[in-house]
């Protein structure tokens, strides 16, 4: 079996608007959807924000913790943010995922700590999309796949 690029440190699901994320040690992935219980797998399948994926050193370097940035998947070992989008992901076993753009940082952010909207700025992490469901645990491996030669490459808005 091929050796993992990265490895998965949390798992986290969004609750009711305005409420802190719910970390989970497994998570289940569904296709088109993101993971099941997240709030964001109940809106319009098949969108771009199915899951938020954040590289575990941006949490170092913002001084936050696990949720506190509404992600999905804290990563460890894997420079998201150097990953193009149409990459594609395999998360333990079973899921598959596809990076489809990096995630904005918006004013939300000034409410946890003012300055941290231009600090996240490049460290916000990666929206991914579902392309094979399953179950993924905290401590699995995360490993490259092939990326999407089809995927539209979003414009990288500019800092403010």
């Amino acid at each position: 079996m091929e050796t993992p690029a990265g490895t998965i440190r949390a798992l986290l699901l969004a609750q009711e608007r305005g409420t802190p994320m719910k970390r989970v040690p497994e998570a289940q992935a569904v296709e088109g959807r993101g993971f099941m219980g997240d709030r964001h797998g109940k809106k319009k399948p098949n969108g771009k924000r199915q899951l938020l994926l954040l590289d575990e050193a941006s949490h170092v370097a913002l001084r936050l913790g696990p949720g506190e940035l509404k992600e999905n998947v804290v990563i460890s070992g894997l420079p998201l943010e150097a990953l193009p989008p149409g990459q594609r992901l395999a998360l333990g076993a079973e899921v598959v995922v596809e990076l489809t753009e990096p995630c904005v940082p918006c004013s939300k952010l000034e409410r946890i700590r003012p300055g941290l909207l231009k600090d996240s700025w490049g460290q916000r992490g990666q929206l991914a999309r579902v392309l094979h469901g399953g179950t993924v645990h905290e401590g699995d491996g995360v490993r490259l796949l092939d990326v999407n030669p089809d995927a539209p490459r979003p414009i990288r808005p500019k800092l403010p």
